[in-house]
Parts: C-alpha cells; structure tokens; sequence
C-alpha cells in the first residue's frame, strides 16, 4: 500500500469513528433522558441554588412549598383558612398529596372540602421521600382531629438517598435521611442547614463526600456497573461499561419479546427495595410507625394513604403482583389504618386517573382519591359511633 493510500484510508477510518462516536453520544443522550442511566448527568449551578435560597429553602427539610403557593398556615391553597384550635384532616407526602401538575382546586384535599365541608389541610411538597413528609408532620403545630401520611409506591427510592440529583431526573438539594442505628433508626441532617452553606454544592469534593451516606452511587458503580456520566469519546463510554449496557438491553428486550413479572419489575430501579430486609424498607416500616406513634400522642388519628402510580396498577393487573406488598403486609400486621388506592384504582378503568403514563393524578384521579379518603374517614366514624 502507498503512502497516499495510507494515509487516506487512516482519515477515512478517523472520519468514520468520529462520525459513529457523535451519533453514539447523541443517541446515548437521547436515551438518558427517558432512562436515567447516568446517575451524576445532573448538575447544579448558581442559578438553581439562588431560586431555592429565594423562594424554597429549609433549613431542616432541604426545601418547602414555594413561598407564592402557600397560604397562612403553610399549606397549598387559593384563600387563607380561618383560625381554628383544631382542623378536619391535615395531609402530608410529595408531589401526588400536593397534587403536582393541576390546579389547587383540582387536588384531592380540595375536592374532600368541596364534598364535605371539612377542613382538608395540604402540606404535601413536590420531591418529598416519606422521611421528609414525616419529618414535616412532626414539625407542625397545626392541630386535626386526622391526620395523613401520602406514600407513593416509588417513594421508597427516596428514603436512602441524601442528595436526590443522583436518584431523580433533575436537580434537587440535599435532604435528611434516616439512617439504622442499631435496633434502631437515627436521623442524618441535612448537609446544607444553613444559606451560606449553599455554595458547596459547586464544589465537587464536597458533593462527592455525600455519596458516604446515599444509597443511589454505591447501587449505580458496585451493584450494576452504571457509568455516572457520558463522556467524551462515547465509545468509552459504552465499553467501558458493557455488562451494565448488556444487562438493560437484555430487560428492554425480554419485555418486548417475552415479558414476565421478573423482566417487568425490573424496569424501575426501585421495586428492588421492597425485597424483605431490604434497608430501605425498614426505613419506611420505620417511619410509617413513628408516625403512627407522633399521631396517636397528639391525640390525632393517622391515616397512611398509598398512592400507586401507574406501573404498580398494570403490575398488579397482569400478574397480581404489588410491588409494594411487603409495606401493605406491615401496615396490616401493625393494625395501622390506610388506604391502598392502587387497589382502588384496579377495579376501574383507571388510564383517566392520570394525566399521561405514569405521570401525576388528573382531576379524575384526585376526585376518586378525595372520595376513597371521605368514604374510608365515614366508615370509621360510624364504627366509633357503633362503639359507643
């Protein structure tokens, strides 16, 4: 082979690479974005950290309701509450008891006081885990004949993670998290307590040093080989990591061409936490009994509210199979009152529940959550009033 030769064919190979690598990248981008695949892909910046510092900070919780969504007893709603020595029912959880993504006469605390009359206080914060809506709860002085803790099926991802970028799809900061101590639980802080702690979130050194107490890293790099960020070249990337690319395809196809319960559940990465003796679910056994106890020393009833998003209901549906039986097992042998709307939702034609797949409950689904809550509160009044 001549020179010329050579050195053509070796920039047409460099040509070619470059080529596949970029189509590489952008696919691999594209992919992430649906996937979640590159744990660290989310970043922070001092724009993100001054709209929290300015409208959302919380010095014990991470972060709160916006400021512009809270009325005067902190809680999400159009008009102010009258002052009262005690409410109907104070409501506690993420996005699904805040009612995310519709109006605030759409969310399900609005339709309860719509049917009833009573007071239906929504305390529910958007990205909350359990321990935080707990930890709200414990945090508040507002008094209420009930009182309800929201868990939606995915939460329990959240109680093990301590800064959840690595966990969800977008930026949040950092958060407190339970942590076993023994035969116990002690509760971590948040790392960032304070404003002027803020700016170590752009330190690289610092973020990594939170990866010690946070589930998400050590699950990614030591359990499944995940890389944590797309790099440049992308063929790197990719073999680099290839049993963990090779695992998730194998997934992608099995539920395409042969999907059983196994390759279904596997989809979403935190149906592995409800496994008995799993830490993650004693932390959540943990809570949903602390907050039992909170509630019955103030002298309040406790109600634990499952919300199940749409995956859990087809799971359910298909193989009668719940991702989240072992919490339901717990409840029901610690006699804890709650309600399972998964199971709620199975019996009708519930794809109008929500607003897309897999998303937030629409005003149909609200309602139908409203109505379950107001017949089940009923239900137990008439009992009491049987009793006595």
């Amino acid at each position: 082979m001549g020179k010329k030769q050579f050195v053509f064919w070796l920039i047409f190979i460099g040509v070619f690479l470059l080529l596949t690598d970029t189509l590489l990248y952008f696919g691999l981008s594209v992919i992430s974005k649906k996937k979640n695949i590159f744990y660290a892909q989310t970043q922070v910046d001092s724009g993100k950290i001054s709209n929290w510092l300015d409208h959302n900070f919380d010095p014990k919780l991470g972060w709160k309701i916006h400021q512009a969504n809270a009325n005067n007893l902190g809680t999400r709603r159009n008009s102010d509450y009258e002052t009262k020595p005690v409410y109907d029912i104070k409501t506690f959880g993420d996005s699904f008891t805040m009612g995310a993504e519709v109006s605030a006469e759409n969310t399900y605390q609005a339709f309860v006081e719509e049917m009833t009359g009573w007071d239906c206080l929504n305390y529910g914060v958007g990205a909350y885990g359990t321990d935080q809506a707990y930890l709200s709860y414990k945090n508040t002085t507002v008094k209420s004949k009930y009182t309800v803790l929201g868990i939606l099926s995915e939460n329990i991802g959240r109680v093990v993670s301590v800064y959840p970028a690595w966990y969800m799809r977008e930026w949040f900061p950092p958060k407190p998290r339970f942590i076993e101590n023994g035969d116990s639980f002690k509760l971590l802080a948040s790392s960032i307590n304070e404003k002027e702690k803020a700016t170590l979130l752009l330190d690289e050194n610092f973020v990594a040093s939170l990866k010690d107490t946070d589930y998400w890293p050590d699950y990614y790099e030591n359990q499944l080989g995940a890389p944590a960020k797309l790099q440049w070249p992308a063929l790197y990337t990719l073999f680099g990591h290839m049993p963990f690319f090779l695992s998730r395809a194998k997934i992608v196809l099995a539920n395409k061409l042969n999907p059983s319960l196994q390759s279904e559940v596997e989809k979403y990465k935190y149906t592995h936490l409800y496994k008995p003796g799993s830490e993650a679910l004693q932390i959540l056994k943990f809570i949903t009994d602390e907050f039992v106890r909170t509630a019955k020393a103030r002298g309040e009833i406790p109600i634990v509210l499952l919300f199940s998003d749409q995956f859990s209901i087809d799971i359910y549906k298909k193989y009668g199979f719940k991702t989240y039986g072992t919490l339901v097992a717990h409840l029901e042998q610690k006699n804890i009152r709650f309600v399972d709307l998964g199971e709620v939702f199975a019996k009708d034609d519930y794809g109008h529940y929500f607003l897309y797949y897999n998303s937030h409950y629409s005003p149909a689904g609200n309602k139908k959550v409203a109505r379950t809550l107001v017949d089940f509160i009923r239900h137990l009044e008439k009992k009491e009033q049987t009793k006595s």
